[in-house]
């Protein structure tokens, strides 16, 4: 089974409540403003738009950012993110609303099923705002979840919990793999 056909379980959301989600970043990016994605695009979001991806396993991020960094430098300068989404949920067809707020949280249970509904408007964030989207990780059979920072009820469930200063583990890396130099993200 390839990631693109693995499909998570969506009670997941209902069943961890307050959600809690992880995010590795770099040290000037930790903070939930979303710009650093509005900068430099992912997977779903579009030049400009702001979002978060965070992870609901702790190791998801670690591994994201070991997949996606050069091999001849250790990467520094980094920050452990620890957020909180909380709410009273109602679920619905694939999302969960808070009808306090009409904050919502989507979700897809595989990424052929994400890629469809972001391809088809263009960006998440279009016809209904949510103010998160979870989606499998490509890595391994987790939850990823992006969070747009402009969506409805973002700032009434999204709370920084902790922001801790992390190091990889040299052993991660091939022997005598110099730590990156870039001291302007302290």
């Amino acid at each position: 089974m390839t990631p693109e056909d693995r499909e998570l379980d969506s009670r997941f959301f209902l069943d961890h409540q307050p959600l809690t989600l992880f995010r590795l970043a770099r040290a000037r990016y930790a903070n939930l403003s979303g710009i650093g994605a509005a900068q430099a695009p992912g997977r779903w979001n579009r030049l400009g738009e702001e979002a978060i991806y965070t992870s609901t396993e702790m190791g998801i991020p670690i591994l994201e950012r070991l997949a996606h960094s050069p091999k001849e430098l250790i990467p520094s300068n980094l920050a452990l993110m620890k957020i909180r989404i909380s709410g009273s949920w109602v679920p619905q067809i694939n999302a969960l609303v808070d009808p306090n707020t009409n904050g919502c949280l989507w979700f897809c249970r595989s990424l052929s099923a994400a890629r469809d509904r972001f391809n088809r408007s263009g960006m998440f964030a279009a016809g209904g705002n949510p103010f998160a989207v979870a989606v499998p990780s490509v890595i391994v059979p987790a939850w990823n979840v992006v969070l747009y920072p402009k969506g409805i009820g973002f700032w009434d469930h999204v709370s920084l919990e902790s922001l801790e200063p992390f190091e990889f583990d040299p052993r991660l890396f091939p022997e005598n793999t110099p730590v990156e130099n870039s001291g302007q993200d302290l």
